[in-house]
């Protein structure tokens, strides 16, 4: 902050104006929060996370695992389809999402993160503002066991929604390699794109050459690492990072890139691994520009006609899945918010 005495008379107020608005903005979003109270039952129990670049589905799963479902905006196969560039699966133990344990999970808007309170261990889960990495930082009042993994399924270049490409056998799948203890994958869709095709199909195939094809010899895919977890290699060919203690920082990174060797690629995500990361620094660089992002615009509205202690009490978990809440205004302002966030993931 500058000192004061830099500032003078209309600058100065000037300057403290917008320093409460900024924050009475962000911290004005608190009131529209998503609170669960129980694990999910599968993976239609997601919240959104994202930076604008890459985003995630996080659920925790009741007697199960936390889940990230990962995407990056840029991930296009040789149709122009996006791909969803992979899973994370993180287990703990004791498992703290056993059913009947305390639970509490948080879309925290007004720092675009998720924070999950079970049975004793606390989660924030945030896709940093500023760079291509995701956090899963895990803080326990005890000692537990913390293992991470990357999860696959199976690749199809075509389906009967898609009819008009023509089906091609053995699909590219995804590739799983374990270097310096850490777990990285790629998606690499070669020397071949419908781009060409497309651009002919609407007739103008006279531009094609005017504009980079963005399909061809794309790459896209995540490393997975930490430095509180040890790469443990089995058998049978799968990677876990594996350890135990009372606080982890698990980091994911994203890289797409159109690149014609793999190995290009590869270069790539583990050079941007190896640049030094300061958590504490970066979740304070993240706070601001989501304060920043919410003080551009909001809505912050509720039902006047309604006594002062019946507003703005909205509820989160619904048995049928449809709202029904007393307060309409601070609906709305609450759907506004919530979808503005989802533009910005």
């Amino acid at each position: 902050m500058l000192p004061v005495r830099a500032l003078s008379g209309l600058t100065f107020f000037a300057a403290l104006a917008s320093l409460a608005i900024a924050t009475y903005a962000g911290e004005s979003m608190d009131r529209y929060n998503v609170v669960w109270e129980s694990p999910s039952r599968d993976a239609s129990g997601q919240m959104p996370l994202g930076n604008g670049d890459i985003a995630a589905g996080v659920y925790a799963i009741q007697d199960g695992d936390l889940y990230l479902l990962l995407a990056k905006n840029d991930a296009y196969n040789y149709n122009g389809d996006i791909f969803k560039t992979g899973r994370v699966r993180i287990s703990l133990a004791p498992n703290p999402f056993a059913k009947g344990r305390p639970f509490r999970q948080t879309l925290d808007l007004a720092t675009g993160s998720i924070r999950i309170e079970a049975d004793g261990v606390k989660l924030r889960i945030w896709a940093d503002a500023n760079r291509p990495v995701y956090h899963v930082q895990v803080d326990s009042l005890h000692d537990i066991s913390v293992t991470a993994q990357a999860e696959f399924w199976e690749r199809f270049d075509s389906c009967q929604h898609n009819s008009s490409r023509a089906p091609i056998p053995n699909a590219t799948q995804d590739v799983c390699l374990t270097r310096n203890g850490k777990i990285l994958w790629y998606f690499a869709v070669g020397d071949r794109s419908v781009f060409p095709a497309d651009m002919e199909y609407y007739d103008v195939q006279h531009m094609t050459n005017a504009f980079p094809d963005p399909y061809r010899f794309n790459t896209f895919g995540n490393l997975l690492e930490s430095p509180e977890l040890e790469l443990i290699e089995g058998s049978s060919g799968d990677a876990s990072l594996v350890g135990k203690g009372k606080n982890f920082d698990i980091r994911i990174h994203a890289v797409n890139q159109q690149a014609h060797e793999a190995s290009t690629w590869i270069e790539s995500i583990e050079s941007r691994s190896k640049q030094p990361i300061d958590a504490d620094n970066d979740w304070i660089a993240h706070c601001d520009w989501w304060s920043k992002f919410w003080d551009r615009s909001w809505i912050i509205a509720s039902d006047n006609r309604l006594p002062p202690e019946e507003r703005e009490r909205l509820s989160s978990e619904t048995a049928s899945g449809r709202r029904r809440e007393t307060d309409g205004g601070a609906l709305v302002s609450q759907s506004y918010n919530v979808f503005r966030f989802l533009m910005a993931c």
